[in-house]
């Protein structure tokens, strides 16, 4: 290959991973977004005299339908993928979303159709949860088949990098939102929970057109190239053939959502309801946190690339303790109204990063080509739906149960998990990046294939 059009190869497969990662944003957009206005939500869409508590339970009751729906929906589109290819399921998946969003914010009110406006938001939850349980996925086996064997850590750390900026633009949408329709729009008050949608769907629309453009995996051209025969049952043949794969990518699901949940979304309201902090304080200490563990994910991803996976892991899991524990010390003795309280949390978020960027990298590398996708949606999104979808009820209890300490408590657990599968995945198949290798020296005399031992 020359030299230019090896540099055209990889200014292709940047713009790859860079389109490719932009429908992670908007589940997260729509996931923060959803959240804080839930309150306004459930005033319009059930009855006035209904208690608030109510509404709110059936408000998350309907977005919990969205998560719960994720494994089915996930499984049948990676089956989809694996056999037909990554491009065209992706490009559906985004189109769904979108539209969903889109709709949410055109619904007709409880006022103006009755108990038909909570159906309607119920079955556009559902197609979200489709369309989610699907993008997540593809997204992150997506960007890790375009990247080079070298940096294919860092692309998944890109992905998430991207998926996380969801948090901020939902957060500042909803936020903005409320300010539109108290000073600008007083005569339409129902903008403050509208306007989030609206903007989501447009730019699920820009994501759309900028999809189109995107090109086939590599891996999956190579791997359709050789002419070999695609499982006619993917999820038989993960489960049959790769169990070991199966636990870990469980093992790493679940260290990635016990963090997920407990920093980035629990966390705003752990300080306003259990210590006391003002919404504006608590919100703001959540976006810098967010912000902070953006800014360090790809840093994350080059230790991975140059050090490997189970180093990584290693040391991300060891400095979220030791800034967990950090947290667990100082958090409750500061004075109330502690202007310190926004920043505390940061070094924790930094850390935690670590584990987050690991996840779309590490589940997506030990599952081979025919089969990557629905190996990486059937554990993946089974843990997020069960998991994501309780904790932060289980969070609740915890604190009133346990006392303040309970969510560090959460993340000290995550990353037991994380120094676990530091070790696990020298025990484990890979099949991307430089480290690419059998578990086992038995297999790689099997196999011929040799690798970098993480």
């Amino acid at each position: 290959m020359t030299q230019s059009s090896s540099a055209e190869a990889e200014r292709t497969a940047r713009r790859n991973i860079r389109l490719g990662s932009l429908g992670a944003a908007l589940e997260y957009y729509d996931f923060v977004a959803y959240l804080y206005v839930a309150t306004l939500i459930g005033q319009a869409f059930f009855p006035a005299d209904m208690s608030p508590t109510l509404r709110l339970v059936q408000t998350f009751a309907i977005y919990s339908t969205g998560l719960l729906i994720r494994p089915i929906a996930g499984i049948l589109i990676a089956r989809v993928a694996d056999r037909v290819g990554r491009k065209r399921m992706f490009v559906l998946t985004v189109v769904v979303m979108s539209v969903a969003t889109l709709c949410i914010g055109l619904l007709p009110t409880y006022d103006q159709v009755g108990p038909l406006a909570p159906a309607l938001l119920l079955l556009l939850r559902v197609a979200q949860g489709c369309a989610v349980g699907g993008e997540i996925p593809a997204a992150a086996v997506f960007v890790t088949e375009h990247a080079r064997p070298d940096a294919v850590a860092r692309a998944g750390a890109f992905q998430q990098m991207t998926a996380y900026s969801g948090f901020l633009f939902g957060a500042t949408a909803a936020y903005a939102a409320g300010l539109v329709a108290t000073h600008l729009t007083p005569d339409l008050p129902s903008l403050a929970w509208r306007l989030p949608f609206l903007v989501g769907g447009v730019l699920g629309g820009v994501a759309i057109y900028l999809r189109r453009r995107i090109d086939e995996t590599p891996a999956f051209v190579r791997d359709t190239a050789g002419a070999g025969e695609r499982p006619a049952a993917p999820v038989r043949e993960v489960l049959g053939t790769h169990p070991r794969a199966v636990g870990y990518a469980v093992l790493v699901a679940t260290a990635l959502t016990l963090v997920n949940i407990t920093y980035f979304n629990f966390w705003p309201t752990y300080l306003q309801t259990v210590l006391g902090y003002s919404a504006s304080t608590s919100l703001l200490a959540s976006l810098i946190s967010i912000a902070g563990a953006m800014a360090f994910m790809p840093a994350w991803g080059y230790v991975a690339d140059r050090y490997g996976w189970s180093r990584m892991l290693r040391w991300a899991g060891l400095a979220t303790a030791a800034t967990t524990v950090l947290l667990l010390v100082v958090l409750p003795v500061l004075p109330p109204g502690s202007g310190l309280a926004v920043w505390i949390h940061l070094p924790a978020a930094l850390s935690a990063g670590g584990i987050a960027a690991a996840a779309p990298g590490m589940i997506s590398v030990i599952f081979p080509t025919e089969v990557r996708q629905t190996g990486f949606s059937m554990p993946y999104n089974i843990v997020v739906a069960v998991l994501g979808g309780f904790l932060n009820l289980i969070l609740v209890w915890l604190v009133a149960s346990v006392g303040l300490g309970a969510p560090m408590y959460v993340v000290l657990v995550a990353c037991g998990l994380t120094i676990v599968a530091s070790v696990a995945v020298l025990h484990v198949r890979t099949y991307l990046g430089t480290g690419a290798r059998p578990a086992r020296a038995a297999d790689a005399d099997r196999t011929g294939l040799e690798g970098v031992v993480s």
